[in-house]
This record gives structure tokens, C-alpha cells and sequence, in this order.
């Protein structure tokens, strides 16, 4: 009897020991395999019963594979195709590798034995974590894609026959490429099959920055200012007609700053330019492009005039002639130069003619300036005037003692300044310093002859029989007109800055 009550129990632990010893023999048999459990795949890649040497081997194939596949990226009409190889694919595999090596050998031998033998019903897929170079994703974005990009057009502006004519603008077409590159990252890192990849760029409509609805507002003349240049050489006349060409029909965009000096560049011969007077070192040289500054000079005034931003602006380093002080404008090399800012919100056009021997610029915008009860004029206020001082002698030993010729007048020194005024119902409402400027003086530079006649050729004169004796006398060499004259240039056309 009691055998009987005590076969049971006897029976259960018998059958869980077997359990045991099953499960315990099937885990220590696989975790003594150096194989991987089969039913393991790494991403497509069966790497079942392989070593983890074969399986890192077969995933490097599988991802060398990857590599090549291309991305392709369609841009409207237009497709780049790029390979991700080139677009820095990078993999992190080792870890998924170990980690499928480790299944059914690590942990306690219930963990490791329900590891294998769900491995028998279903196959475990890995995934490898990949990544791209997103500097590389950006280049290739801003490089290829954006290439194809569609730029707006602002309206057309130009003015023919005095009346001003607008073309049509035109929207754009531009690759978002931000948003671009984040759907290439999110396509190849989160939601890949691994084959080739095909997909559409971002991209968005450009309307134009300034459309024909405002373009038309540049219609007003905001200001006009002329100079003379009536006893110019025909070269420096030349210089300001060629000035006056390259500038016309400038157009300043909202925000935008214009440079004279840029868009009178170069000051070449080759840019229509020719030699003429120029101030250089305190003193009047020929140089090429002489007389340009008159060219920004009267543009400075039209601006002034126009009520718009001077951005910068320099005098010149002696007088000129053809405005008050302080209200001419220097080009010199990179170091001086008139700048114009467009602070308004309408493009400015900019007209340039010169006719019978007056130089003319005229500024177009949108006017929003009270015409008739407002009024504006500018002021010349001389502080200072400086003596030029003794002029400068320079002895020439070739030429005879009563020879004198000025090669360059003497010029006075100036310290000024420019005030604008402002009138409205004739009536003065504010003064305002436009700016300071200061004009070095220079003495008359003089040369003189220090020759004398020798004794021998006295002797020879008086005994020439010949002539008259009121002409035998010691006189020095009579000069050519040439030779007396002073400089062609007039101060008021001595005008143009050069580089020192």
C-alpha cells in the first residue's frame, strides 16, 4: 500500500527531473556550440549555425552591398542619383552581431532554453543600425538638388524715351533644403527595404522680393542736380560722359547700397576712360580717369536732394571748383568712395546724361514727402579759410636766370561744413549737420632758371658787328608760349583722388 501512494509523486519528480535534464543537456549543448542558434537573420543575411567570424564576414558582404545602392532624388523634371556609399553609410554591426551570437548562451538556463526553442517556431529578424553622414546628406542637397532650382524674378525696370517701363516678374521654384535633407535621413535610417531608393526633393514656390505692383511705384523724381564742366579738356569731358553712361540706368534696390566707385570700375582705358587732371599728393597730376569725382560729386547732390541714405561718402583732399564745400564727393582707389543706401521701400532708378558740357544725374523712387508745403535746401558754411603759404621753388640749372614758369597755382585751405535746411509753409523747421569737411592748402609750386650766360659768349655777342647794340645785352633765353603757360586743368577741374 504504501509503495502504491508513493508511485505518483515518485512518477512527477522523475518527469521533471527528465524536463530538467533535457532543457539543461539542450543548453549546455548550445551554449558549448560556437555557432549561432538557427533562425537568426541579420537584416536579410541567414546567419544561422554560422560562426560569429562567418557572421561578421557575410553582414560585411551584405553592407558593402548596401553601399552601392543609389538614392535617387527628382527635382521636378530633373533627378540626381547619388550612392550612399558616397553619402558616408555607416553601420554599426559588430553589436548586432554579438548580440545574435549571445542568443540561447547567455543568462539562466530557462531564459537561454525559451530563447531556443522559440527560435524553432519563428525565425528572430536583427536590424542593423544605419546611419548617414548628414554633412555630406547637406552638400549633396545643397550642391546637386539646389542646382535646379527655379530663382524668382523681380519686375524689370528701365525708362525709355522719358517714360519708365516694367516687365513682368516671376515666381520661382527652390528645393527646401532642410526638410530634404531630414526625408533622405528619416527614408535611409528609419524606413529602408535596402533596395535602390527613389524619392521626391521638397520643394516650395519663390514669389519674387519685389513684384510688378511695387516696381511701378518707382515713378517720382525725388531729386535732380547738375554741374559744368564748360572749360574741361576734351579728355576729362570724355571721363565724365563715360562716368555718366556706366551709372545710368542704375537701379537701387529696398535695402540694397550702391557704390559709385564700384560701378565706375576700373578706371582703365580698356573701360573707356582718358588721362586728365587729378589731385595726387597735393598736386595736380595726369591721371587716368581725371574728372570722375565730378561724376560722384554730382550724384552726391542728386542724393542729397532725394532725401536718401549716404551711406559714405569723402571729400576731396584740395577745393574744387564746380560746387560750394563740403558738398563735392572723392573716388579714390578702395579708400574713398560715395555709397548710396536705399532706405525706402520702392526701388530707386538712377538717370545720368550730360549734355552741352552739364553733367546731369536725376533719382526716381515712390515720393511720400509733403512737395508742397515742405521744402529743403542745403548750406554751405565756410569755418576757415587756410593761406597756402609761400609758393615752392624748384631751381632748374638748364634753363637761363630770368626763366619762371608756375607749373601748378597756389590753392587755399578750407574747413566747412554742409547743413540742411528744412522749410515747410516757407517757414524754417530744423537745421541739421550734413557733415565736415576739411581741404589742405597748397602754395604755388614755381620753377625758375639758374643758368648763366658764360663770359665767352659775352664777348662773342658784342663783337658781332652786325647787329644793333640795344640787343647786345645779357638777355636769357626767350621761352615758347608752351613753355610760360600754366597747367591746362583749372582748379575747378583738378578733381580726382588717386591712390598716394
Amino acid at each position: 500500500m504504501k509503495i502504491k501512494k508513493y508511485l505518483p509523486a515518485t512518477l512527477i519528480t522523475l518527469s521533471i527531473l527528465a524536463v530538467i535534464t533535457f532543457v539543461a543537456t539542450t543548453v549546455l549543448a548550445k551554449k558549448n556550440d560556437n555557432t549561432i542558434c538557427e533562425g537568426i537573420y541579420i537584416n536579410s543575411v541567414d546567419v544561422g549555425g554560422m560562426t560569429k567570424e562567418q557572421a561578421e564576414e557575410a553582414v560585411g558582404a551584405y553592407l558593402e552591398e548596401l553601399e552601392s545602392r543609389t538614392l535617387t532624388v527628382a527635382i521636378d523634371k530633373h533627378t540626381v542619383k547619388i550612392t550612399l556609399r558616397e553619402l558616408g553609410l555607416v553601420a554599426e554591426e559588430n553589436e548586432v552581431v554579438e548580440e545574435a551570437a549571445n542568443i540561447g548562451k547567455t543568462g539562466n538556463f530557462i531564459k537561454r532554453y525559451k530563447e531556443i526553442k522559440n527560435l524553432e517556431n519563428q525565425r528572430l529578424d536583427l536590424s542593423i543600425p544605419i546611419h548617414l553622414d548628414k554633412t555630406l546628406v547637406e552638400n549633396f542637397v545643397t550642391e546637386k538638388c539646389s542646382a535646379f532650382d527655379i530663382p524668382a524674378e523681380n519686375a524689370s525696370l528701365k525708362r525709355e524715351n522719358g517714360v519708365f517701363v516694367v516687365g513682368e516678374d516671376k515666381t520661382g521654384r527652390k528645393v527646401v533644403a532642410d526638410e530634404t535633407v531630414g526625408k533622405i535621413v528619416a527614408r535611409v535610417e528609419k524606413d529602408w527595404d535596402y533596395q535602390d531608393i527613389f524619392m521626391e526633393a521638397v520643394v516650395m514656390d519663390e514669389e519674387p522680393e519685389f513684384p510688378k505692383e511695387v516696381v511701378e511705384l518707382c515713378k517720382d523724381k525725388l531729386g535732380s542736380f547738375s554741374t559744368t564742366y564748360a572749360t574741361s579738356s576734351a579728355s576729362r569731358a570724355n571721363n565724365l560722359a563715360n562716368g555718366a553712361r556706366l551709372i545710368n540706368g542704375s537701379i537701387i534696390w529696398p535695402g540694397e547700397t550702391f557704390s559709385t566707385g564700384g560701378t565706375l570700375s576700373p578706371i582703365t582705358a580698356e573701360n573707356g576712360y582718358s588721362m586728365a587732371g587729378a589731385y595726387q599728393n597735393g598736386q595736380v597730376v595726369d591721371s587716368i580717369g581725371g574728372g570722375v569725382c565730378q561724376v560722384a560729386t554730382t550724384l552726391y547732390n542728386a542724393a542729397l536732394l532725394a532725401e536718401i541714405e549716404i551711406a559714405e561718402r569723402s571729400n576731396h583732399s584740395m577745393i574744387v571748383g564746380y560746387v560750394e564745400p563740403s558738398m563735392d564727393a572723392a573716388i579714390a582707389g578702395t579708400y574713398k568712395d560715395l555709397k548710396l543706401k536705399n532706405n525706402t521701400d520702392v526701388p530707386l532708378y538712377i538717370e545720368a546724361a550730360t549734355v552741352g558740357r552739364t553733367i546731369t544725374f536725376t533719382i526716381y523712387g515712390h515720393e511720400t514727402r509733403d512737395t508742397v508745403n515742405r521744402k529743403i535746401e542745403y548750406v554751405s558754411k565756410v569755418l576757415k579759410v587756410i593761406d597756402p603759404g609761400k609758393e615752392k621753388i624748384t631751381e632748374d640749372p638748364t634753363k637761363p636766370t630770368d626763366y619762371r614758369v608756375v607749373t601748378q597755382s597756389a590753392h587755399k585751405g578750407y574747413q566747412a561744413e554742409l547743413w540742411k535746411v528744412v522749410y515747410e509753409n516757407g517757414v524754417e523747421v530744423s537745421r541739421e549737420k550734413v557733415n565736415s569737411s576739411s581741404y589742405a592748402a597748397e602754395p604755388a609750386y614755381v620753377t625758375v632758371g639758374t643758368k648763366e650766360e658764360d663770359e665767352e659768349k659775352d664777348k662773342d655777342k658784342k663783337k658781332d658787328k652786325d647787329k644793333n647794340k640795344n640787343d647786345k645785352t645779357d638777355k636769357a633765353e626767350e621761352e615758347t608760349p608752351e613753355e610760360s603757360e600754366e597747367p591746362e586743368e583749372t582748379p575747378s577741374d583738378e578733381d580726382v583722388e588717386t591712390e598716394e
